[in-house]
């Protein structure tokens, strides 16, 4: 009997040998509960085994055969000893890896970092395609004095800031202003000293110098008349030029007045050009001989002059143009 157990025994553990590793839990299972149940009945054969061999008397308890008879000393031991855990077996396989997990949400942004440095600044670009030209600008307008006249150029976009008389140095000063001024008719005055202290330069009042035999304004004697002028501004062009000789302005430029060219007399002491309207007028109440500063035509000479195309003791002219 007790070979029968080791048989089996050594059955069970052949058939776990034989098993996958990885099917080992459930077939170790399997195994377990048959052993179980072979155990059970061989423990029942070998009380019914008991039951055959003992006595008459021993086996009838009350008209009744005694079935539940314990189990000597000896065969506990044997019982105990078949029912002994077997050897562990050998570690399994690793299973096969599971699938990925569902992503999970996503987290709540973090703080800020801090401002990185600056890096280095990159090479300049190429050059952006040209833009449209704009409109004319007004450049700041430009400022001119018409000598001669009260008004200015009523067709050439020009505005009067002010109307004066002209004045200079007197021509007997060799000191004092060589140019022309316009003064204003109404002068405002700071601190002062009324009397000549003889410790300056005086400002002289200006008046046409013109003889029979060369007085190139047609309209008006004007001789020993005082010289009107006006401030004048051209808001619509920056740029202000007077032309000697000429009664036309080069192409492009407005001609704001064309005139006669005026300046101090040759022995006189210097003066500067300008241009005088060729339609002067006359300051009224202004006829007196006063002299003071003084205008005289101007004449060309040749020599140094071309002639031609300049002839001799012409009075030049002169002309106003602006852009």
């Amino acid at each position: 009997m007790v070979a029968l157990v080791y048989s089996l025994l050594a059955l069970v553990l052949a058939g776990a040998q034989a098993f996958q590793p990885d099917r080992l839990d459930l077939q170790l299972e399997q195994i377990v509960e048959k052993f179980t149940e072979e155990m059970k009945a061989l423990k029942q054969e070998i009380e019914d085994m008991k039951m055959a061999h003992a006595p008459a008397s021993s086996r009838l308890i009350g008209n009744e055969p005694k079935r539940d008879v314990e189990l000597t000393g000896q065969t506990e031991t044997s019982a105990c000893t078949l029912g002994l855990r077997g050897p562990p077996g050998r570690d399994g396989r690793d299973g096969a890896p599971g699938r990925d997990g569902a992503a999970g949400r996503d987290g709540q942004p973090g703080p800020q970092g801090p401002i990185g440095p600056m890096g280095d600044i990159g090479p300049e670009g190429p050059a952006g395609e040209k833009g449209e030209t704009g409109a004319d600008g007004n450049a700041g307008g430009s400022v001119y004095i018409r000598w001669g006249r009260t008004t200015c150029p009523n067709d050439t976009d020009t505005s009067l800031i002010y109307d004066g008389i002209a004045g200079g140095s007197h021509f007997t000063h060799s000191g004092g202003g060589a140019n022309y001024v316009c003064l204003p008719k109404a002068p405002e005055w700071g601190v002062f000293t009324d009397g000549n202290q003889g410790t300056g330069s005086y400002m002289q009042g200006a008046e046409y110098q013109l003889s029979s035999a060369n007085n190139p304004f047609q309209s008006a004697s004007g001789h020993n008349h005082d010289v009107p002028c006006a401030v004048c501004h051209v808001a619509s062009r920056g740029s202000k030029l007077m032309i000697p000789a000429r009664l036309s302005c080069p192409s492009g430029w407005t001609r704001e007045y064309k005139g006669y060219l005026m300046a101090a007399y040759r022995t006189q002491y210097r003066s500067e050009f300008v241009c005088m309207d060729g339609e002067p007028e006359t300051r009224p109440g202004g006829h007196l001989d006063s002299d003071g500063a003084l205008f005289y035509p101007v004449e060309a000479n040749c020599g140094s002059l071309p002639c031609p195309n300049y002839v001799q003791g012409r009075e030049l002219t002169c002309v106003v143009c602006t852009k």
